[in-house]
């Protein structure tokens, strides 16, 4: 079963959601939210929220979550 997982992005005044799909399974979830405790990481080496926003949906698709449009 698949389900969605949402996460909120800042980056300086830029805000976004991106959503994902991926397992229902509990090891998901927990596979998501520790990816979501390192973005703070991810954004320090970033020089805009452009880049930002492409090495998040990177990180996340490297995890097993698939990047989709709401």
């Amino acid at each position: 079963m698949k389900k969605a997982y949402i996460v909120n992005l800042s980056y300086g005044t830029w805000k976004n959601q991106i959503w994902f799909m991926g397992g229902d399974e509990d090891e998901n979830s927990e596979a998501f939210d520790k990816a979501k405790k390192l973005l703070p990481d991810i954004s320090k080496d970033c020089k805009n929220s452009n880049e930002f926003f492409q090495r998040t949906c990177v990180h996340f698709e490297s995890r097993g979550f698939l990047r989709i449009q709401k």
